[in-house]
């Protein structure tokens, strides 16, 4: 059903181009933060997580594809964290027209057969509250929460 395929540099620059404000609106809606501040923290973030850019080791960023038709739908990147015999999982995207079709679950399928050719034991993850989706999908998947962060609103 999918197909994944590394980024080009040209990729990985426009993935960071749409991720630093997409994060930034997540991190804006979930902790109060004006947005131009979370915006300059998550383009801080990218550049901590990718200090050789597109070649830094252990990071994984992929194009995702319908195989059937070699339409792209989505992105996925994780990270291998060997001394912890961990995949993290900073990002799936799926577009918004590919929505509901199974391709986040197929991609959740495929990237368990990834971290398992790592030989790691775990897979990890970090889910903003307000993604209701997103948590029930991993939850459908067997991931469990290990912390939960909380706020209320005065």
């Amino acid at each position: 059903m999918i197909q994944l395929e590394k980024m080009s540099q040209q990729d990985f620059n426009d993935y960071l181009e749409f991720m630093i404000p997409e994060y930034a609106g997540s991190i804006s809606a979930n902790f109060n933060l004006p947005f131009e501040k979370a915006k300059k923290e998550s383009a801080e973030l990218m550049e901590k997580l990718f200090p050789e850019g597109l070649n830094t080791a252990n990071q994984y960023v992929y194009n995702v594809y319908d195989s059937s038709e070699y339409k792209k739908v989505g992105v996925l990147w994780y990270k291998i964290k060997q001394e912890m015999s961990q995949a993290f999982l900073y990002h799936i995207y799926i577009n918004e027209e590919s929505r509901g079709k199974g391709y986040g679950s197929a991609l959740l399928e495929e990237l368990e057969r990834k971290a398992k050719e790592h030989k790691v034991t775990s897979l990890a993850l970090n889910v903003f509250g307000n993604n209701e989706k997103a948590y029930e999908l991993y939850k459908k998947f067997g991931y469990e929460a290990s912390s939960i962060a909380m706020k209320k609103s005065l």
